[in-house]
């Protein structure tokens, strides 16, 4: 009788920790689901099924696809024409009643390109529409987030592997970044979003060691604001490093037509992370008065 006592205890304690490790476990894994979010979806190029990515923005009642585009200062809205509800301000266009990512806002500041094709996208969600905020990026499920800054969950906190960031000039350039062992001036630019990381192209030929016909080195063209743009690809030599975070091998890109692009463009910046690094992960924009730079890795989103 003792004995079986003694079984019964020992099973109950075993289940009872199996339970509370599960409640843990389940409290403490980094996730996107709960929150209050909007799917993605990706848009095509003749070069790749992820050219870019396209949110769903509900302006005065009416839905339209954007691009979401952290390279962009601002939200642009494509093609002429006359939209219900919006009125002309003397430096740009208001709207009102927004919903976005999971939240709503009263108004935001609209820039027109009544010149700019309303076809595949009708807009662009710059980084203005997200600052003061937090915002994230779930790849792998499709998702954006819009939150206040305060009901950001522990556990993506907790997960992500943080590094300063800062708003300069409307952009948002990332502290702590090193090629090969060196370190970069770079911006996070959702709108370059085929690639892990594009730069002038003598930093390209630099951390490559590869020139323009070399062998290994992928050719690619795009229209980059309907001008077609030849692309080059290699991996550097070394790592690419985000804080912590170590890329061996990080595809580079670049064009050659272009060779000082992002410094004539972007302030002096080297170049830009995309999209294609964090395919596999989360990404969150921290975009308070100290602005950081977030990624939870899909082995931290296991643990």
């Amino acid at each position: 009788m003792k004995k079986l006592c003694l079984l019964l205890l020992l099973v109950g304690a075993s289940l009872t920790a199996s339970a509370i490790a599960q409640g843990v476990s389940a409290a403490t894994v980094p996730t996107t689901d709960g929150l209050a979010c909007s799917r993605f979806d990706w848009f095509a190029d003749a070069n790749t099924a992820k050219a870019g990515i396209r949110v769903p923005i509900t302006i005065a009642g009416k839905q339209y696809s954007y691009q979401l585009d952290t390279g962009a200062d601002v939200v642009i809205a494509y093609g002429s024409g006359e939209r219900s509800g919006w009125v002309k301000k003397a430096d740009f266009t208001l709207a009102k009643q927004i919903e976005f990512a999971g939240a709503t806002l009263p108004s935001i500041p609209i820039f027109r390109m009544e010149n700019v094709s309303a076809t595949d996208v009708q807009g662009t969600v710059g980084l203005d529409l997200l600052v003061g905020r937090t915002f994230v990026i779930d790849f792998p499920k499709k998702r954006v987030c819009l939150l206040n800054r305060a009901d950001m969950p522990d556990a993506l906190s907790r997960a992500a592997e943080w590094v300063p960031a800062e708003i300069r000039n409307g952009k948002l350039f990332i502290d702590d970044v090193q090629l090969n062992g060196s370190k970069i001036d770079v911006i996070y630019d959702t709108g370059t979003s085929p690639d892990q990381i594009a730069t002038d192209f003598s930093l390209w030929g630099k951390a490559t060691g590869m020139q323009l016909n070399s062998p290994g080195v992928t050719h690619k063209v795009a229209q980059t604001w309907g001008e077609n743009v030849e692309y080059l690809t290699a991996p550097t030599t070394g790592s690419l490093e985000i804080g912590k975070q170590v890329y061996a091998h990080a595809l580079l890109t670049s064009a050659p037509s272009r060779p000082t692009s992002f410094h004539d463009n972007i302030f002096g910046a080297s170049g830009a992370l995309g999209n294609a690094l964090f395919f596999d992960s989360i990404v969150i924009l921290d975009l308070g008065s100290h602005p950081y730079f977030g990624v939870v890795t899909p082995v931290k989103a296991k643990n």
